[in-house]
C-alpha cells in the first residue's frame, strides 16, 4: 500500500510538470497561472516529503521570484523560512525548462540547504548539488551539471573566470557554470557585501617598474598635505579624495612617476596607496610584520582593499614605509564582479530580510523590482543614549545584562564587529556574567549556539555574519524550556537594515549608544560638531544623530558599489581590447 501511495505521488508530480512545462513552451503562463498550479503540487510535495506546509508567504514568496522580482520578506519564522520559499521557486524554474543557480552567502548554507531539501528534490525527480571548497575539477564539472547548484556568489564567478581562461589558454581546466535562473537568498546580505570587491584571480608577477614607481610615489606623499591637498574617506572602501589644488599639484608632481604612472587613473590609484599606507593603515592593528613580511591582520580592511587599491602597490607601498625590501606584485589575469556578473542571468531574483534603502540600487544595478509581503510585526527596540562616554556605556550594560540574567530572561547580545564582541565578552566575564558566543568563524557551532539561544537565562553573544547560520523562531509559551528573547545592542551597525535583521530575532530589544561611539565618528559630515555633554542630557537628539549616521553610511556604501560596477566596467572593456576579455 505505501509503494502504491509512493507511485501514486510521484505521478501526480509528474503531471503537474509536465503541464507547467508545456504552459511555459506555448507561452501560455504569462499570467503565471500554470506556475500557480504547479506551485499547489509543490506545496503537496513539501508535505509528502516531511517538510510540512509551506505559508502563504512562503508560496507568495516563490511566486514573485518566479516572477523576477526581489522579496523583502521581512523574518520568515515559518518552517523552512525563506530558504524553503527560494527553493520553491527554484523547483517551478526547474520544471519549466530552465537550470538554475541558488546564490547563497556562504559554503556552509549553500550545503545545509541542499542537504535539508534533498528528499523533496528528490521527491519532484530534481538533481541538486552544493559546490565546496576544495572540490577537484572533475567533481566540480560533475555538480555543474545539476538541475539545481547551491553556491556561492564568489565561487560560481571565480569558477566562470577560469573557464574564461581556459577558453583563451590560460588555465589547464574549464569548470563553467551553465544555468539560466539565479536565485539570490539573503539579497542584503550578498549584494551588499560581495558587492564590495570584486574577484581577482591573479598569476605570479615581477617587480620591474612597480618597485620604482611605488618609491616615487611615496616620496610624493610627504609633498602633499592632507585637507588642503586630499582627505580619506573611511567608510565603505578607504578611499581618497584629491582636491583641485591638489589634482593641480599632481600634475606637476606625477613627472617623477615612471611615465607608465603618468597616466591620471593609475597616478591616483599607486599616490593613493601611498598615502593610505602613511596615514591610515596602522602597524599591529591592520597588519603585522613577521619575518621581514607584511601581513594583514584586520579581514575587514583585507576585503576592502583587496581590489581597488591593493592591487595597485598597497603591500609595496607598506613595505616601503617599513623599510623592507618590495615584494613581486601579482599580475591580474582576470578580474570582475558581482554587479557585472549577475545581470547576465536570463532571470535574476531573490529574497531578503530587509531591502530598505537597497531598492534604488537594485533595480538600477541588477533590473529588479522589489515587492515587500506582509511580515512579522519586530519589535521596536528602546533606544539608551544618554551616556557622556564609552566607560559609562560599557558599566550601564553590563548592570543591564546582569539585572535581566537575574530574573532568568534569554539575552541575544549583538556587537557590530570581532573586535566589540571580544570587548563586551571581557566586559562581562568580568562581572561574572557568563555567556555563549556565536562569531561566524564555525558555521555548525553558530547554528547550534542560536538554536539553545531562547534556553531562560542563557546569554549568547553575537555577530552579523553568525545570524545569518541559525533560524529564528517564535518562543514557545507553553514551554519552560524557552523564554521571550531580549535582544540588547551593544552599539548600532552600519546599516538600520542589520539592526533589524538582529531584533527580528527577539520579542523586545534595546540598543547603547553614546556620543564617543565609532559610527558618528565614521559617517557624521566633519563639519557637523558633536556636543557630548548636551547629547548625554538629549538621548533624543542623540538618536537623531545615529539614523543620520546609518542613512549618511548606507548611501556611503551604495556609492562605492556603484563606483566599483563602474569601474569593472572599464576594467573589462580594457581586458577585452587587450584580448583577454
Amino acid at each position: 500500500m505505501h509503494a502504491e501511495a509512493v507511485q501514486a505521488d510521484a505521478t501526480f508530480l509528474k503531471t503537474a510538470r509536465t503541464r507547467l512545462r508545456r504552459a511555459v513552451a506555448l507561452g501560455q503562463d504569462a499570467d503565471g497561472s500554470a506556475a500557480a498550479e504547479a506551485l499547489a503540487a509543490l506545496a503537496a510535495a513539501c508535505r509528502i516529503a516531511g517538510l510540512g506546509t509551506p505559508s502563504e508567504r512562503q508560496l507568495a514568496a516563490a511566486l514573485l521570484m518566479h516572477a523576477g522580482c526581489a522579496v523583502e520578506s521581512g523574518a520568515m519564522r515559518e518552517a523552512g523560512g525563506a530558504p524553503l520559499a527560494v527553493a520553491l521557486a527554484a523547483l517551478l524554474h526547474v520544471w519549466s525548462g530552465r537550470r538554475c543557480h541558488l546564490v547563497r552567502a556562504s559554503d556552509y548554507l549553500a550545503l545545509r540547504d541542499c542537504t535539508r531539501f534533498a528528499p523533496l528534490f528528490a521527491l519532484c525527480d530534481v538533481h541538486a548539488a552544493a559546490l565546496e571548497a576544495d572540490l577537484g575539477e572533475a567533481e566540480l564539472a560533475r555538480r555543474y551539471e545539476a538541475d539545481l547548484v547551491y553556491a556561492t556568489g564568489r565561487q560560481l564567478l571565480s569558477d566562470l573566470l577560469r573557464a574564461r581562461l581556459a577558453a583563451d589558454g590560460m588555465a589547464a581546466a574549464a569548470c563553467r557554470p551553465a544555468a539560466e535562473v539565479a536565485l539570490v537568498d539573503d539579497l542584503d546580505a550578498v549584494l551588499a557585501e560581495e558587492a564590495a570587491s570584486p574577484i581577482v584571480i591573479s598569476a605570479a608577477g615581477s617587480a620591474g617598474v612597480l618597485d620604482a614607481a611605488t618609491l616615487a610615489a611615496c616620496a610624493l606623499a610627504e609633498e602633499l598635505e592632507a585637507g588642503r591637498d586630499y582627505h580619506i574617506e573611511r567608510e565603505p572602501g578607504w578611499q581618497v579624495r584629491f582636491s583641485a589644488d591638489g589634482q593641480a599639484r599632481l600634475d606637476l608632481l606625477a613627472l617623477r612617476l615612471p611615465v607608465y604612472w603618468r597616466h591620471p587613473q593609475r597616478r591616483d590609484d599607486i599616490v593613493s596607496s601611498a598615502l593610505l599606507a602613511r596615514d591610515a593603515l596602522q602597524r599591529e592593528r591592520h597588519y603585522l610584520v613577521q619575518e621581514g613580511r607584511v601581513l594583514l591582520a584586520d579581514d575587514g580592511v583585507l576585503r576592502l582593499l583587496a581590489g581597488r587599491i591593493w592591487q595597485f602597490g598597497m603591500l609595496q607601498a607598506v613595505e616601503a614605509r617599513e623599510g623592507l625590501p618590495l615584494s613581486a606584485p601579482p599580475r591580474t589575469v582576470a578580474r570582475s564582479a558581482v554587479q557585472s556578473f549577475l545581470p547576465r542571468y536570463r532571470r535574476l531574483a531573490g529574497i531578503g530580510a530587509s531591502l530598505r534603502g537597497m531598492r534604488a540600487e537594485l533595480r538600477d544595478c541588477y533590473a529588479l523590482e522589489t515587492v515587500a509581503l506582509t511580515v512579522h510585526p519586530a519589535p521596536r527596540a528602546q533606544g539608551r543614549y544618554g551616556y557622556r562616554d564609552a566607560a559609562a556605556k560599557l558599566d550601564a550594560f553590563a548592570a543591564a545584562v546582569g539585572a535581566r540574567q537575574a530574573r532568568g530572561e534569554a539575552l541575544l547580545v549583538g556587537a557590530p564587529r570581532t573586535a566589540d564582541l571580544a570587548a563586551v565578552g571581557r566586559l562581562l566575564a568580568a562581572h561574572d556574567i557568563g555567556f555563549a558566543l556565536a562569531d561566524g568563524r564555525e558555521p555548525e557551532a553558530d547554528a547550534a549556539t542560536l538554536a539553545a539561544a531562547a534556553a531562560p537565562g542563557r546569554v549568547t553573544l553575537v555577530i552579523a555574519a553568525a545570524l545569518r547560520n541559525g533560524v529564528p523562531a517564535e518562543p514557545d509559551e507553553e514551554s519552560d524550556a524557552r523564554a521571550p528573547l531580549h535582544g540588547m545592542l551593544f552599539e548600532h551597525w552600519d546599516s538600520a537594515r542589520t539592526d533589524a535583521a538582529f531584533f527580528a530575532w527577539c520579542s523586545s530589544g534595546e540598543v547603547f549608544g553614546a556620543a564617543s561611539d565609532e559610527l558618528l565618528a565614521r559617517a557624521l559630515p566633519e563639519w557637523l560638531p558633536l556636543p557630548v555633554d548636551r547629547l548625554a542630557r538629549a538621548p533624543w537628539a542623540a538618536r537623531l544623530l545615529f539614523r543620520l549616521a546609518q542613512r549618511n553610511a548606507a548611501r556611503q556604501a551604495s556609492r562605492y558599489r556603484a563606483s566599483l560596477a563602474l569601474r569593472e566596467r572599464q576594467m573589462d572593456e580594457q581586458l577585452a581590447f587587450a584580448g583577454m576579455g
